[in-house]
């Protein structure tokens, strides 16, 4: 047989059993005509699905693909989204397993990556703990002196006629806001959590070997480019820098001074020591949860406000949660149970992408969707949209079970520092720049940032009373 023959041979026989595997697993989304769909996947993975979903997918908003050796189903309308988080929410409530995040997260304890189950649910306690309403509140005076920072250094940028850089700008202040409420602690603190958090950034992009490959392979990858090595180096700074925050906190508790502006770390050390029901609070579980809230406060707070000064400045009638959420594709879920959506057969152990950024451009939800028309929300009758996780065309934090549980800590921080770089300046694009000369595109990663960091100009409007902070 020659080499052309076997070629077409093998043709036929994969075509053959990927209908066989198909007709076996009954009713499935639609998905490509080969059993792998990676090489479709470009560097911006949410903009990929989406054109998938345009070209492949049907009106139910249902797209099968497999993505390496991952099994993946990608939910990218508003009527999808409604559909699974009604009545498969449970189903579809864990998180694919993830070795990187596994070195770098203590195992994974904590609220955002657990799988479902009691480490979950251990996680969801302590967070939710750590994240109440009272707490929220009594972080008003952090929030309001770093507001007042960060007002500051565009002030003195203003008086000097210098353009500001606002990822950096942005990304100082949501820094100290959570670094204070967590440990307690800025400056030096903050500088340490930032470079740690960059470290684990690049670990954690895109996809790992065990999601592409066969078992044995992926072990060999990661000893030949020293992934493992690079990991377990971060997991060890991470583990030396935040035993060193609870063992300080410890001291103070020792010395009299714990109840006085409790952060985060102290909250959790004093229910270890009161023995709070059903918690079980080791020191790691301490310490993977504010690690946690600190991954995942500080670059989505600061991403989410460089957009909305984008918006603001291209286009400003744009809804900036809506069209730039915190993460794109949220987090994945992982299917633990078969489960029927929308008539589709969808088997145990398939990954979810829930393309939350196609989601906020969906046509059938939102009229003109690349525009925000504050006009459809006013008079008697009209819709009101939430965005906490009941309205399914606008789910920036998710919902169902996995709901982010910090939208309560994260709005405050957001509305605050916008309101303040806004009531106290007119900003401007530098040189002669257009907003038609901006550029809207999102770099990779799991918050995706812009591809540009934007560079603004202030302009101060004149001496005004300092807003009521809160």
């Amino acid at each position: 047989m020659s080499p052309f023959e076997l070629a077409a041979a093998s043709g036929v026989l994969i075509l053959f059993l990927y209908a066989v595997k198909n007709r076996r697993r009954g009713k499935l989304p639609p998905s490509l005509p080969f059993l792998g769909h990676l090489h479709l996947i470009g560097r911006l993975a949410h903009r990929s699905f989406h054109e998938l979903q345009l070209r492949y997918g049907g009106g139910d908003g249902l797209l099968l693909l497999q993505l390496g050796r991952r099994r993946t189903l990608v939910v990218s309308t508003a009527a999808a989204a409604a559909d699974l988080f009604r009545n498969h929410d449970l189903a579809f409530a864990s998180r694919p397993r993830s070795m990187n995040a596994d070195k770098l997260m203590y195992g994974c304890r904590n609220v955002s990556f657990a799988p479902y189950g009691e480490e979950w649910r251990l996680g969801k306690k302590a967070a939710t703990l750590c994240l109440s309403m009272d707490r929220v509140e009594s972080l008003a005076p952090v929030r309001a002196a770093e507001v007042a920072a960060l007002v500051a250094r565009a002030r003195r940028a203003a008086e000097e006629g210098e353009a500001v850089e606002l990822r950096a700008l942005l990304y100082g202040y949501t820094n100290a806001v959570v670094t204070r409420a967590t440990t307690g602690g800025a400056g030096a603190t903050a500088e340490k959590l930032e470079q740690l958090m960059g470290y684990s950034k690049e670990l954690m992009a895109g996809f790992q070997p065990e999601e592409l490959l066969p078992d044995a392979p992926p072990r060999v990858v990661r000893w030949a480019t020293g992934l493992d090595k690079k990991l377990d180096g971060i997991a060890e700074e991470w583990d030396k820098f935040l035993s060193e925050m609870l063992a300080a906190h410890v001291e103070k508790w020792a010395d009299g001074a714990g109840e006085e502006e409790e952060d985060f770390i102290d909250v959790l050390l004093r229910l270890k020591r009161e023995g709070a029901d059903g918690l079980e609070l080791t020191d790691d579980r301490i310490k993977a949860t504010v690690q946690n809230m600190i991954v995942a406060a500080t670059e989505t707070s600061s991403h989410t406000l460089e957009w909305a000064m984008a918006e603001l400045v291209a286009n400003p009638r744009v809804m900036v949660l809506r069209l730039h959420a915190p993460a794109p594709l949220l987090v994945p879920h992982e299917s633990t149970t078969p489960a029927i959506v929308q008539g589709y057969e969808i088997l145990a152990k398939t990954a979810l992408f829930v393309n939350v950024w196609a989601i906020g451009r969906d046509p059938a939800a939102w009229d003109a969707p690349e525009e925000f028309r504050p006009e459809r929300f006013v008079g008697g009758g009209a819709p009101t949209v939430d965005f906490r996780g009941t309205d399914y065309q606008l789910i920036p934090f998710g919902a169902g079970r996995r709901i982010c549980p910090g939208i309560n800590f994260a709005l405050p921080i957001l509305e605050l520092a916008l309101a303040g770089l806004l009531r106290h300046f007119d900003w401007e694009l530098p040189g002669g720049m257009r907003p038609a000369d901006l550029d809207m595109v999102e770099a990779p990663g799991l918050t995706a940032p812009r591809r540009v960091p934007l560079v603004l100009v202030p302009k101060r409007k004149g001496t005004l009373a300092p807003p009521a902070l809160q």
